[in-house]
């Protein structure tokens, strides 16, 4: 009799089970969001304007929100001296690539929308910029190859009695090989193959630094390591802005959010204002931030070959055989349509 009951039950709950195919969402804030920065580095210098209604998932145009076209946007320094920026795509405005920040001036970004909308970053001075020191690998052995790598250190030289805060982009670039087909019989001519190609992994998170507790002394570089699954070269990109604090309360905060664990004592997620303001309307809410920064590029290379110890080489030569790291399976001429490695960049490294 229970079986029954239960199974009676089961009928009823799938009977009332409903399809629905024409659910709708709608984002009713019609905020404006911002991005852009400049430095002392050379350009040109890009700011994006989107509303963060519009948005459409099937229209790679609107995935961030509708954009925001025809904007008469400038980046104006503290003598009154404006640059115009040209709409080179929809929503996208750059400087010409001549235009270049200079260290110790004051920079404001203006825009007003074809709808009337007055926006302004706040000022912010153009710091010196400040390069790493010190980039270096070491290799640590293990027994087994997957825990063999190389740590990365460096740091970055402090200036004594000055507050300092930094905003770090880092971006790895791993170049890998694949595996030449068989030559064609004679005397067909033998193709070229383009075999050694780079990966440019995707990382969107900062690496955010302050002289706090270290004031003058040497900061370091939270780096960490790489690993040693193959013999090619990992190049390690840094791009270091010397920020203030504003800037740098600003994306501690977003960090912040982004790391919260869902635990009871953890800070309620809320939606993060930048340094952008509607003057003609305070109630138009603006999102986003301008970024005024002295930055520096550079770059560490990881030699993954030379100097291995013997016994770690030939386990690593194991390793890759058996793992099939050379893609033995699709052999290639070139390595370009690898299309299985994610975000391949091509035979070179981009220039920087």
């Amino acid at each position: 009799m229970k079986r029954l009951l239960l199974f009676s039950w089961m009928l009823l709950l799938m009977a009332c089970e409903t399809e629905i195919t024409d659910f709708k969402t709608q984002n009713l804030s019609n905020a404006i969001v911002v991005y852009g920065e400049m430095s002392n580095m050379a350009g040109p210098y890009t700011v994006r304007l989107n509303y963060t209604s519009g948005y459409s998932p099937f229209d790679v145009k609107e995935f961030q929100g509708q954009v925001i076209q025809g904007a008469d946007v400038r980046i104006v320094d503290e003598t009154g001296a404006a640059m115009t920026m040209k709409e080179t795509s929809k929503g996208v405005y750059q400087t010409p690539a001549s235009f270049i920040g200079v260290v110790g001036k004051k920079y404001q970004l203006k825009i007003m929308t074809k709808a009337g909308q007055d926006i302004a970053s706040a000022w912010q001075t153009l710091t010196a910029p400040v390069a790493p020191e010190g980039l270096n690998s070491q290799f640590v052995t293990a027994e087994k190859v997957e825990n063999m790598r190389f740590d990365l250190s460096g740091y970055l030289p402090d200036q004594k009695q000055v507050e300092n805060y930094y905003f770090i982009k880092r971006q790895d670039f791993i170049q890998f090989l694949t595996t030449c087909p068989e030559p064609p019989p004679p005397p067909q001519p033998v193709p070229a193959c383009d075999c050694k190609c780079w990966q440019a992994p995707q990382n969107t998170q900062p690496i955010l630094l302050t002289d706090f507790l270290v004031d003058g002394s040497k900061i370091k570089l939270p780096l960490g390591s790489v690993n040693f699954r193959d013999f090619t070269d990992w190049v390690v990109q840094l791009e270091v802005y010397s920020v203030d604090r504003a800037t740098h309360t600003y994306w501690q905060r977003q960090e912040d959010q982004r790391t919260l664990g869902g635990g009871i004592f953890d800070k309620v997620p809320a939606q993060i204002l930048g340094n952008l303001t509607c003057l003609n309307n305070p109630d138009q809410q603006v999102l986003g931030y301008f970024m005024v920064a002295g930055k520096s590029k550079t770059r560490l290379k990881v030699d993954r070959y030379n100097g291995i110890p013997y016994e770690t080489y030939n386990k690593l030569v194991n390793y890759v055989e058996f793992n099939n790291i050379r893609y033995k399976n699709y052999p290639l001429w070139d390595c370009r349509k690898a299309a299985w490695i994610p975000y391949n960049v091509g035979l070179n490294l981009p220039v920087y």
